[in-house]
């Protein structure tokens, strides 16, 4: 290879680890991610190379790539009249911050806690003469470890930098502050928070009558009786499980029953609509609105302990963290207010700051050892919109630059407008301009803007240019520890979890990346200047900041590696019932349509296989459980590539049901993937059908590759599924004069295995099917029938059933025992006529008379 290429033999992350780019050190110490140099032959060609350096990448998540000197895009914005949005971004609150719990619902179950312990609050406890949110303050201490933990490391005054108020005015950290601070958990919390971990364990020992609560009462969806009613008056809750519905009667201090939402009789889940299975539906404990178990954003398998709450109403919409919008910016205006802003923070600095210099600081703020922070970034903005920083046909040449220049960037192939659209890539499909997948998307950054821990949409490949200004810093996290590091989010967040479920899809969460170290979760970093590409693998985390203004741009990309975890993507969609990017089912079928090269063909057709294998399991069980009708799904306008034209969704998981759905007549307009099919409604299984786009067969066709010897063909072409189906019905009728034999009727039976889950075309291959399995019924039952009189076997085979067999016309097929099975019928027929003469003439004969004249066991 040529000079690029052991320059990537021997890239730069093998010296010292935490290396900067500028050669500082980075502050944290991390392992460098790798860099690749590439020779401006091995630059033609992105995918190809990208394929390249894939083993040496994937296991850091991530690398940088460093162009070749002779490659310099012209940057296509114009300075004076762009104009962009951006958003504010709270950097101190990126980590330390509490969960936003609604403070109603908080004091809702503390209120309940108190009630249970024959206890009542008074008044909420002041700080330093300033009300204390004990919502906050519970937060902070569970984010820590809870109050053993926090005492035990004296982590006092983080909780207290996260309970504090943002303001000037807020109290100091004293050491009375926050001796009053523990004081005050000790005396109101504590118990609480024992409490709280007894339910989850599922230890607690609900409905005391000594502690002045009423008794669970088991009843029927339809209340009964004026008992019941005046439950219900009362704010009562209702509960489904298995053995019918949990009815509780609390009285809540400063909640009234006035106050919450009144209860329905009918209840109708929020996900999908629909008041079936009633016993699966759980109701909030506040609102009384109700989901089912299997309709929850992740689902629950059980019902849960103690009281549960939706959520909604656990987190507040007003303290619910975001970067909020903020006011548009021209380019020359925002470079201005963020060269400011760093001039203003190093002022105090003898010497330019390092990009060690700005991580450190970064991390600090983070980690709220700093006054508050606020910047604004430039984030997502779309360039289908607001213009690309590379070269585009449609964008007029600017003055200064050469015109042949300018269009050999609009067609280079590294130039991120053309990246997805690759030859290799499987997003080349998609004529759908997705913003941020198909069309790139820019940012505006400054001094610590920040991107924080995620994968990203879909799992896809990304691919970041830094056009101009000052370093990104990266974080990653690799694809095979993506689990590890969820595990250690997870802990180290138990709050923000548990008021956002999903939070890890929100990109709003940063975590220092030597927690994940010190957690032995592998983590890498690096320092992206002008003028480099940084690619991301798939489902590996990634987060970093930005040193000070700078303008990059990025996009995603799907080589053929890519499809495994594409497949991944949509199950983790599908379990937190999040609408996918793009449908992956179609997405595979359109790409197993069109020419792929030889290298893809192993990662195309292993995912089909997975696909067909899941979608022949869930239809077999559909027919199995009763569902026998079906509709094949109106065709594509155009089934060549994937357009603006979208499946519907499934209505519980949001699936997009591009393969296969189940509809029913009571419900017409809606529509559940084969997964959710029982959960649709509770008719009958006559009543619900099957819509399909693809029969089985078609899909194993698509698992056909075109030049390979398995192909059928007839005279150089070939055959498609109901060539096929017809040719088996010839090969059916030419023997339909004549008894076939036992070996062609086995083997008829096996080809037509292939037809039997088309659509209705293939109705009559099902009809001839099922006439070719009764003949091979019968000969099973005449080869059975010989073989039991032979063996003596016991009962005895019964004279109905030798004239039944016998007397099948025409002979279904050459059964040669048949002839054996006709002598015992003409044996036992002509006993039964000797046995019914000799009742007639000897009514008087005894059974053993009877049986001295049976010549023939039968």
């Amino acid at each position: 290879m040529g000079r690029g290429r052991q320059r990537i033999e021997n890239p730069p992350w093998r010296q010292k680890p935490g290396s900067g780019g500028d050669g500082s050190f980075s502050a944290l110490g991390l392992e460098e991610g790798p860099v690749f140099y590439p020779t401006e032959e091995e630059f033609r060609d992105p995918l190809q190379f990208i394929a390249q350096i894939r083993e040496q990448s994937e296991p850091y998540g991530i690398c940088r790539i460093v162009p070749p000197e002779s490659w310099k895009p012209p940057f296509a914005i114009e300075s004076e009249s762009f104009i962009f949005p951006t958003k504010h971004q709270s950097i101190h609150q990126l980590q330390e911050r509490t969960a936003a719990c609604d403070r109603d619902t908080f004091k809702l179950e503390y209120s309940r806690y108190l009630e249970r312990e024959g206890r009542q609050l008074e008044a909420w406890p002041v700080l330093d003469g300033e009300a204390l949110d004990l919502c906050k303050l519970y937060n902070a201490v569970k984010r820590h470890g809870g109050y053993n933990n926090v005492r035990d490391e004296k982590k006092w005054a983080e909780v207290f930098r996260m309970v504090r108020d943002d303001s000037l005015q807020a109290p100091v950290a004293t050491d009375s502050v926050l001796a009053c601070l523990r004081e005050v958990y000790e005396s109101h919390l504590h118990g609480y928070e024992v409490h709280q971990a007894n339910v989850s364990a599922g230890k607690l020992l609900r409905m005391s009558k000594s502690r002045g609560m009423d008794k669970t009462k088991h009843v029927g969806r339809k209340r009964q009786g004026e008992e019941e009613q005046q439950e219900e008056m009362q704010g009562g809750k209702r509960r489904k499980s298995g053995e019918g519905v949990e009815v509780v009667a609390v009285e809540s201090a400063g909640v009234t029953a006035a106050g919450m939402e009144e209860q329905r009789v009918d209840q109708i889940c929020e996900q999908c609509h629909s008041g079936a299975y009633e016993k699966s539906m759980l109701l909030c404990d506040r609102c009384n609105r109700g989901w089912h178990l299997y309709c929850l954003s992740p689902p629950l398998s059980a019902i849960p302990h103690g009281n549960w709450y939706c959520l909604e109403c656990l987190a507040s919409e007003n303290d619910s963290f975001g970067f909020a919008q903020g006011k548009e910016y021209s380019y020359e205006s925002f470079q201005r207010f963020a060269d400011r802003f760093r001039r203003k923070w190093f002022a105090s600095r003898s010497s330019p700051p390092s990009n060690s210099d700005v991580e450190a600081d970064f991390w600090r703020i983070v980690e709220r050892g700093t006054d508050p922070v606020e910047v604004l970034y430039g984030s997502d903005i779309d360039t289908g919109l607001y213009g690309s920083g590379f070269p585009r046909a449609s964008d007029r040449v600017p003055h200064g630059f050469k015109a042949e220049v300018w269009e050999e960037y609009v067609k280079d192939p590294w130039n991120l407008n053309n990246f997805p659209k690759l030859e290799d890539s499987m997003l080349r499909m998609v004529q759908d301009d997705i913003p941020g997948v198909i069309v790139p998307w820019l940012y505006m950054g400054m001094m610590f803007s920040s991107f924080c821990w995620h994968y990203e949409d879909h799992c896809f490949y990304s691919i970041n240019y830094l056009h101009r200004g000052a370093p990104k810093t990266w974080y990653s996290v690799p694809g095979s520890a993506a689990t590890e590091f969820e595990q250690v989010m997870q802990k180290s967040f138990p709050d923000l979890f548990e008021a956002q479920p999903d939070l890890l899809f929100q990109l709003v969460t940063m975590l220092n990346p030597t927690v994940l170290r010190d957690s032995n979760v592998p983590v890498c970093t690096t320092t992206q200047e002008a003028g480099h590409f940084v690619i991301t693998f798939p489902r590996s985390y990634h987060g970093g900041f930005n040193h000070g203004f700078n303008c990059a741009e990025a996009v995603n990309f799907a080589p053929a590696d890519w499809l495994p975890m594409g497949g991944f993507a949509v199950e983790r969609y599908r379990l937190y019932h999040k609408r996918a990017v793009i449908s992956h089912d179609e997405l595979l079928c359109v790409v197993a349509k069109n020419k792929i090269s030889a290298e893809a063909k192993p990662y195309v057709r292993n995912e089909l296989v997975a696909i067909i294998k899941k979608e022949r399991a869930h239809r077999e069980q559909l027919w199995a459980n009763g569902v026998v009708r079906s509709a094949r799904m109106p065709p594509r306008a155009c089934e060549n590539h994937i357009s603006t034209e979208e499946d519907p969704m499934c209505i519980i998981c949001r699936y997009y049901l591009h393969l296969s759905a189940v509809v029913c007549s009571c419900r017409p307009s809606k529509a559940v993937c084969l997964q959710h099919a029982r959960q649709l409604c509770e008719c009958p299984a006559e009543q619900q059908m099957l819509l399909y786009r693809h029969s089985l067969a078609e899909l194993d066709d698509l698992l056909v590759e075109k030049e390979s010897a398995v192909d059928i063909k007839v005279l150089g072409r070939v055959l498609r599924q109901t060539d096929l189906a017809e040719k088996w019905l010839e090969k059916v009728q030419r023997v339909s004069h004549a008894s076939p034999t036992i070996e062609f009727l086995e083997s008829v039976l096996r080809d037509a295995e292939q037809f039997l889950w088309g659509g209705h075309e293939m109705d009559e291959v099902r009809k001839v099917e099922r006439k070719l399995a009764a003949a091979r019924r019968w000969a099973d039952e005449v080869a059975e029938c010989a073989v039991s009189v032979n063996d003596g076997r016991v009962p005895k085979v019964t004279f109905r059933v030798l004239e039944r067999l016998v007397g099948t016309e025409p002979v279904p097929c050459i059964e040669s025992n048949l002839a054996f099975v006709k002598m015992l019928y003409e044996d036992a027929k002509r006993m039964r006529e000797k046995i019914t003469g000799f009742v007639l003439t000897e009514p008087c004969l005894q059974v053993w008379d009877y049986a001295s004249m049976m010549v023939v066991g039968v």
